[in-house]
């Protein structure tokens, strides 16, 4: 009995073992699935949390990020590029400064009044890209960032603005400067005057102030003095001979092939600008690269540029190479760039002599072959030129050569390279006097500076064939007619014979 009391008591605890381990067991289950529900929404929040901000980057990419400001607005955010463009338009349309002096007289000026020179691309560009370089503060709105407008200053300008818009021109104190002399091609000193000035550096400041946060009319108080020039004459002087030494480098430029021309001083001085800063009291200047690149976008071609000129060489009958009568030339374009005006600009800051060859395209000359047809013999004994083709007799002309001894022209076989239609005539006589012949017609030169020209002051001697008395410095004094018939009719590389002897006396009478 007791043994199966105890058995009967036994099973109910191990029942109840069995039930208290299967409810744990069932608790762990539904725990477990809980954890996971938790685990899959939290990966599930990361996942849409993902593609929130990789979708929130993606929609900014194009667009004005949040937290940036400009003009003292957060407005732009989430804009694109055109609403961006007509907000730094507006910003710059509404950003004035108020000046006023100690005299009550006051004016309101634009920044493009006070030679403010504003970027509107790179300002754009800089409002787009705000924040843009980080990914994760780039969607943080509290992450802020304030854009202002991109500009140049031109303090000497404003300052000279300033001053002539609140000082007369004849109470006004101007500062010792350089400038350039045309007459003689050098910069100068010019003088200053004692008189009054506008104090502008207030003016300076409210221009910083505005271009950080533009869109508004900012006030500002200037007061005025009377000084001594601003700019001593030693100053000027010092700069004077830093740019005159600058002016005295030569730049060539040339095409790689056969032309080039040197920088003149003029031109060197058009690039230079100088400013005065009569707040700091100095001189400086630059080469400005937009004036070098105005001017040679303009003038390079036409220094540089050359025509293709095909080269022409005479043979005669045989075949054999006389000369080359028109020297080839190749074609030369100018490849011009922005980048070459800086390359030149460079060089002119160096103060050194530079020799820059300019980007050019070539074409190539080529080279025509001619047949040498006329064949002209100089007869110094019976003093005649007698003209042929393919050796049969054309013309038969009266002449006076060379006067006897040194001036004798000399025997021998030459070709004419040379031609004008009309040359001015000079050289020297054997005394060492100089003669000049102005407007000698129908040259034709074979033989140095001997010619067949027309020589209206010697129709005696060429009448009478009488060059002991009448002759020339060497060349073949012809009438005019005749003279124009051998130009007209024997082209470079005709065959020029001079054969025979020299006549004592004349030869026709």
């Amino acid at each position: 009995m007791v043994m199966s009391e105890l058995q009967e008591n036994n099973v109910d605890v191990f029942e109840s073992d069995d039930t208290e381990q299967f409810a744990v067991s069932k608790k762990r289950r539904k725990s477990n699935k809980s954890a996971l529900v938790l685990l899959y929404s939290f990966v599930i929040f990361l996942i849409l949390l993902a593609a929130a901000f990789v979708g929130s980057q993606a929609y900014f990419r194009d667009r004005v990020a949040p937290g940036v400001h400009f003009a003292g607005s957060s407005e732009i955010s989430g804009a694109q590029i055109e609403k961006v463009t007509n907000a730094v338009n507006n910003a710059i349309e509404n950003t004035k400064i108020e000046i006023k002096d100690d005299s009550g007289k006051s004016s309101v000026e634009t920044l493009k009044d006070l030679s403010v020179n504003i970027d509107k691309d790179a300002t754009v560009q800089s409002i787009m890209r705000a924040k843009h370089n980080n990914v994760f503060t780039m969607l943080m709105p509290w992450m802020q960032e304030n854009v202002g407008l991109k500009a140049k200053l031109n303090n000497d300008r404003m300052d000279a603005y300033v001053v002539k818009k609140f000082v007369s021109q004849k109470d006004r104190a101007m500062p010792y400067t350089a400038k350039f002399d045309s007459s003689s091609n050098s910069y100068v000193v010019e003088d200053g005057v004692p008189g009054r000035t506008i104090i502008t550096l207030p003016v300076r400041e409210a221009i910083k102030r505005v271009l950080e946060n533009p869109g508004k009319t900012v006030k500002v108080t200037v007061s005025s003095r009377r000084v001594e020039a601003p700019i001593k004459r030693d100053v000027a002087q010092k700069t004077v001979d830093q740019l005159n030494n600058l002016l005295s480098k030569k730049i060539t430029l040339d095409n790689g092939d056969s032309k080039d021309f040197t920088l003149p001083k003029s031109v060197l001085a058009s690039w230079i600008k100088i400013d005065a800063d009569c707040t700091k009291k100095k001189i400086s200047y630059k080469v400005d690269s937009s004036a070098a690149d105005a001017w040679l976008s303009k003038e390079l071609a036409k220094n540089l540029n050359q025509q293709k000129v095909d080269q022409e060489d005479t043979y005669n009958k045989q075949g054999k190479f006389i000369l080359t009568t028109l020297k080839g030339v190749n074609g030369i374009e100018v490849k011009y760039s922005k980048d070459f005006a800086n390359k030149v600009v460079q060089a002119v800051e160096k103060s050194a002599d530079a020799k820059i060859s300019v980007p050019t395209s070539i074409v190539k000359f080529g080279i025509e072959k001619k047949t040498v047809e006329m064949r002209v013999v100089v007869n110094k004994t019976d003093q005649t030129i007698s003209v042929y083709k393919d050796d049969q007799l054309l013309k038969t002309f009266p002449v006076c050569s060379g006067s006897n001894g040194y001036y004798e022209t000399p025997n021998g076989t030459y070709f004419i390279y040379l031609r004008y239609r009309v040359q001015d005539m000079r050289g020297f006589n054997r005394n060492g006097s100089r003669y000049f012949l102005p407007g000698i017609t129908w040259v034709s030169y074979f033989n140095g500076g001997i010619s067949f020209h027309t020589a209206l002051w010697n129709n005696v001697g060429i009448a009478q064939g009488y060059p002991a008395k009448y002759g020339s410095h060497g060349c073949i004094n012809m009438y005019e007619q005749d003279a124009k018939w051998v130009f007209d009719n024997c082209p470079r590389g005709t065959v020029v014979e001079v054969v025979g002897e020299q006549p004592d006396g004349p030869v026709r009478q």
